[in-house]
């Protein structure tokens, strides 16, 4: 009798471990699938405003968010979300920002912050292992078209750079009739260039030889991971207009203005850039605020 009864427990121990067991690959398998599916829905859906008038300013931001992870070693996408919300941009672009990470609690955090600050987005990724990804993004109140990702060269760590197309409502001109609305594309560009010396003197050129090709006005944002000082930087300076910081503001937590904002459209001297104070990242929002039309003066 007593072997009889050791024996039962026995075997219902055994089924209740198998049926955890069970439920654990279930809930882990279920979990996959739905990554699976998120990680196949389209990115760029969000709420955004139908366009945008020449009229008023354009507010630019870039912020390195570091997957989130702030200065106290916590992973908190809430406290990149107050940042972008109090610097009231309306285009951001995001570098290293994760998506379906465990270190970030696979989330997407790209489509996390577009829907809770209600702005359209787009997400390029630098890196991919099965579902989990690492790029860079942009967010935008105003719909973004004609995405397109472009690899660059390198040896530490893959990069890339995104751009896509912002349609411009141009003041109205009374003297023109009807014909005085015009549209007119402005590209965004954003990228995140390499933290060593070689791998951005191959990207650098890349970069420009993208740039060139874009034929509409140019609006760049990112962090090319080195200063306005830096030899590499020559070309882009004499290319586009730079939306400078005073000398005393750093960028980066260890010093330095490594993030930047350049336009094509000039007067940006008049007009300093500004960061934003924050511990949700070792980097801060570099924000510009720009007229992209007389118009907008």
């Amino acid at each position: 009798m007593q072997l009889q009864m050791n024996t039962e427990q026995g075997s219902g121990k055994r089924l209740r471990n198998g049926g955890a067991l069970s439920l654990s690959l279930l809930i882990v398998v279920f979990a996959i699938s739905i990554l699976l599916v998120l990680s196949w829905l389209p990115v760029g859906k969000a709420l955004s405003r139908p366009s945008y008038s020449a009229a008023n300013k354009l507010t630019l931001m870039t912020f390195n968010i570091r997957h989130a992870k702030g200065l106290d070693g916590q992973v908190r996408l809430q406290s990149v979300r107050d940042a972008l919300s109090q610097g009231k941009a309306d285009l951001i672009a995001l570098q290293e920002v994760d998506r379906f990470q465990g270190r970030s609690g696979f989330q997407d955090q790209a489509r996390a912050l577009s829907q809770s600050l209600h702005m359209t987005f787009l997400y390029a990724p630098a890196m991919s292992q099965g579902v989990s990804q690492y790029g860079i993004a942009l967010l935008s109140r105003f719909p973004l078209i004609n995405p397109h990702t472009y690899p660059l060269p390198g040896e530490k760590e893959p990069r890339v750079v995104l751009t896509a197309q912002m349609e411009i409502q141009r003041p109205h001109n009374p003297s023109q009739g009807q014909q005085g609305r015009e549209q007119e594309l402005v590209t965004i560009v954003t990228t995140h260039l390499g933290v060593t010396r070689a791998d951005r003197e191959r990207q650098m050129p890349e970069l420009l030889r993208i740039l060139k090709e874009i034929r509409t006005p140019i609006v760049l944002l990112g962090d090319l991971n080195m200063t306005d000082q830096d030899p590499l930087m020559k070309e882009l300076n004499e290319t586009l207009h730079q939306a400078r910081l005073p000398a005393s503001e750093s960028t980066v937590l260890h010093g330095g203005q490594i993030d930047h904002i350049f336009t094509s459209f000039p007067g940006l001297e008049d007009t300093p850039a500004w960061t934003k104070a924050t511990k949700a990242s070792d980097h801060v929002p570099v924000l510009y605020k720009v007229a992209l039309f007389q118009g907008g003066q």
